[in-house]
């Protein structure tokens, strides 16, 4: 049933649709002011105008689209947005490992998340995001911000440390199915985690930083939860329409907790396999860690280059420093003609996914974007008193765009080199990974 307010805001707009009512017809903003349509400021302000349009007296805009459901105020002050991801893969792996490293085979539903986000008052904003995939239930971003009138964006609570391209980039627009080995070198310092981060831009720059504590989730005996801090910034000498030259440094150090001075580093071939190449086991005593690194992309029209590395320092207690290192190279091909420089944002350091020039239509004979993709990665886990192995891993990979909302992921993976210091390590050069993924997203 419509509300006593309603009919009269509903009455005013189409009163105001059907024909233009000029400042001197005080009576229709009084009605609205009365029944709350409008407020007070609003009031003055639309007394001073010639004619009154619809949008000035529409209280909530909702839309449907491609981007999700939106609602906003006619003032943009309140928004709110709701939106999904969905992953869900298939992997199988071709090689001859020794008996009882058989990985597992076989298909997932890897990330199957709900967002929500909106704005409140005009300069406060917040994100929600729950992934339910894994038969669990995990957080995402969730976090409370504020952006300054100078343009600075503050944000409290359970969300992404600024370190690394690759990080930073979402799992809905990197151009593999799995980041890249060298990443695992950073996952037990630089996940998500609550905390506080501040971030910036300018036309050709963006910086952020950040303190943090542990993820979201018990503390498993620990006294104090761990804690670091983290910066990352940003410098582009070239920002145009249709070519990107990206610049980056970056670093991090974290204490661990009270209870848990200890770290493992290994990898994994897949997210379903539970197959680990290169593993240093339990590394007792840390102290303190610190990863540094840099970071570089270049941008021209259908073709991107991008590379990073990592250096590891983990400090121990009783025993010699340790020393870790990681890198890999990307080489991007739009096979369709769309250009990566519109995919960068600089208020984030970042590249978005592809947006086709042209969505897939059978009977117009347009086919969506067409991506192909090649990776080679290293991780180096051996320093010290810790053989945990080194390995080097190639990657390609051939992406299909029906849209801006879907994508159709096709991967092979090639262990092409290890340190042969096991007989799993020996065994796993040579080891093929096909992957596929169907993405979904709005």
């Amino acid at each position: 049933m419509m509300t006593g307010r309603c009919r009269a805001v509903t009455a005013a707009v189409a009163l105001a649709t059907a024909m233009p009512v000029v400042a001197a017809d005080k009576e229709l903003l009084d009605i609205l002011l009365a029944n709350g349509a409008i407020d007070q400021a609003q009031y003055e302000k639309l007394l001073k105008k010639e004619e009154i349009e619809k949008s000035d007296v529409d209280e909530v805009i909702a839309t449907l689209d491609r981007k999700g459901l939106n609602v906003k105020t006619s003032d943009g002050d309140y928004t709110f947005k709701i939106g999904t991801r969905l992953h869900a893969e298939a992997s199988t792996h071709k090689g001859d490992l020794p008996e009882g490293n058989e990985p597992n085979n076989g298909t997932e539903l890897r990330r199957a998340r709900i967002e929500a986000k909106g704005t409140i008052a005009k300069n406060w904003n917040w994100v929600a995001e729950v992934d339910f995939a894994d038969d669990r239930t995990s957080v995402k971003d969730f976090w409370l911000g504020y952006k300054t009138e100078g343009g600075t964006k503050l944000m409290f609570g359970h969300q992404k440390q600024p370190y690394s391209l690759d990080i930073e980039m979402s799992s809905n627009d990197i151009a593999f199915v799995e980041r890249s080995v060298d990443n695992f070198l950073l996952v037990p310092f630089a996940d998500r985690a609550i905390g506080f981060r501040a971030e910036r831009s300018g036309s050709n720059w963006y910086a952020a930083g950040g303190f943090f504590g542990d993820s979201a989730g018990p503390l498993a005996d620990a006294q104090n939860e761990g804690r670091g801090a983290v910066g990352r910034f940003v410098y582009s000498p070239i920002v145009d329409d249709d070519q990107i030259l990206h610049l980056g440094v970056r670093a991090l150090g974290r204490d661990p907790a009270d209870g848990a001075r200890f770290v493992r580093l290994r990898d994994e071939t897949t997210h379903l396999s539970g197959l680990r190449i290169v593993d240093t086991g339990v590394i007792l005593g840390v102290d303190r860690s610190v990863v540094s690194g840099l970071e570089a992309a270049y941008a021209a029209g259908p073709l991107s280059f991008m590379g990073e590395y990592h250096d590891l320092e983990i400090e121990r207690n009783n025993a010699d420093d340790l020393n870790f290192s990681g890198w890999h190279l990307i080489g991007r091909w739009a096979i369709t003609g769309e250009s990566y420089a519109d995919a960068y944002k600089m208020s984030s350091g970042e590249f978005k996914r592809l947006t086709p020039r042209q969505d897939f239509d059978r009977d117009a004979g347009t086919w969506g974007a067409w991506e192909f993709a090649l990776r080679y990665a290293n991780l180096d886990l051996n320093d010290g008193d810790i053989l945990g192995g080194e390995e080097d891993v190639v990657s390609t990979a051939l992406n299909w765009y029906p849209n801006s909302n879907m994508r159709f992921m096709f991967e092979w993976t090639r262990i092409v080199d290890t340190d042969e210091s096991s007989p799993l390590r020996e065994a796993a050069v040579g080891l093929n990974i096909f992957q596929v993924r169907t993405q979904y997203t709005f």
